[in-house]
């Protein structure tokens, strides 16, 4: 072989690792490293809010922080060799040998928020605005699931106001509301009942081509309206500035959910004989189930070991905590529930300090 087209294969040969590398730099760079962010961001998140609803449980303080933005720097180094020996007039090239070696180099930078401050824990416990349970409902939720999450009161119907707090001693009051926020389901999934924009006001609206008169009634008395027109305006106003035919609704604030829900999460025994939990109790001194109130919305399972199908699952207190995969209504209030959080809190994020790490 000939010296030129030696020198020419190698020369090949550099073309084609550069090339190699500039479209692993390039756009495989993205799709390589894309999806094991998101998924990450995405897991750490998860794992968090159930953190933060287990410690609830317990009576640990809750604390939140933000992943705000990841910047992956990335890069390539390599080195190409070529060893030969020159002929003379009477040999032929020999000893060729051709060598190159590279290094692929990933430096991300990870920067946390820790959302806190008196900004950050005034969201957390203002009672959320009434536009928020509107576009719920509109974008698709179920109206059961909205109102037994975000609703402690509606006129004299009660659901467990008390759990919006540290797990009470006593039973609460919440059957008769959890009764009717099952009925206007029924009536949502026959399109005979919505949640509009009336005027600057949130209003039901009973659609009575879809429902019968009666119903119609029997929904207004359900709730102690003493309106009789297709419309339910819903206020958050005082007894003394709004009408007779208006519904008086008292919404939860986003930390009075996390407690509501937090309440039937389900603990070791070890933890209720060591009295790490308050145990709630009926009037006849028996244990109240909380199941009763929130089960059917969401369900955190506990175990000594590794839980196995899990959607997401923490270490605490020596205990797995979990959420059962095929669970799909536990998923959906989850994920309503970081809706609502991600929704109050997400204009906290630019105000707050902020802690970058390097990785690396």
């Amino acid at each position: 072989m000939s010296i030129p087209r030696i020198f020419c294969l190698i020369g090949l040969f550099a073309i084609l690792v550069s090339s190699g590398c500039a479209t692993r730099l390039g756009p495989g760079s993205i799709k390589s490293s894309h999806r094991p962010y998101n998924d990450s961001v995405i897991e750490t998140l998860n794992e968090q809010l159930l953190l933060n609803l287990v410690r609830l449980k317990y009576r640990d303080n809750p604390y939140f922080i933000e992943v705000s933005s990841i910047t992956a720097q990335q890069s390539l180094e390599g080195t190409l060799a070529a060893t030969g020996t020159l002929p003379t007039l009477s040999s032929r090239l020999q000893g060729i040998g051709i060598g190159g070696g590279g290094t692929y180099i990933d430096n991300p930078t990870i920067t946390f928020q820790p959302l806190q401050g008196e900004e950050f824990i005034q969201k957390l416990m203002a009672p959320i605005p009434m536009e928020a349970i509107l576009k719920l409902t509109q974008s698709g939720w179920s109206i059961n699931r909205v109102l037994r999450l975000t609703v402690e009161q509606a006129n004299h119907l009660h659901n467990a106001p008390t759990a919006s707090g540290p797990t009470p001693d006593e039973a609460p009051e919440f059957q008769e509301f959890k009764n009717v926020a099952m009925r206007l389901r029924d009536l949502q999934k026959t399109h005979g009942l919505d949640v509009v924009l009336d005027g600057d006001d949130v209003a039901m609206v009973i659609d009575s081509s879809r429902i019968t008169q009666s119903e119609g009634l029997e929904i207004r008395k359900m709730f102690g309206c003493a309106s009789r027109g297709s419309k339910i305006q819903l206020s958050t106003k005082p007894k003394k500035h709004r009408g007779p035919d208006e519904l008086y609704i008292q919404p939860r604030s986003i930390i009075g959910m996390l407690f509501l829900l937090s309440h039937n999460i389900k603990v070791p025994r070890a933890h209720v004989d060591e009295g790490l939990v308050t145990v709630t109790r009926n009037e006849d001194g028996s244990p109240f189930d909380w199941g009763n109130v929130s089960g059917d919305l969401l369900q955190v399972h506990s175990s000594p070991s590794v839980p196995l199908n899990s959607f997401v699952k923490i270490r605490y207190r020596n205990t797995w905590f979990y959420i059962k995969d095929n669970d799909l209504e536990s998923k959906s209030t989850f994920m309503l529930l970081n809706q609502l959080y991600n929704l109050l809190a997400g204009d906290i994020k630019k105000a707050a300090p902020v802690l970058t790490i390097p990785v690396g």
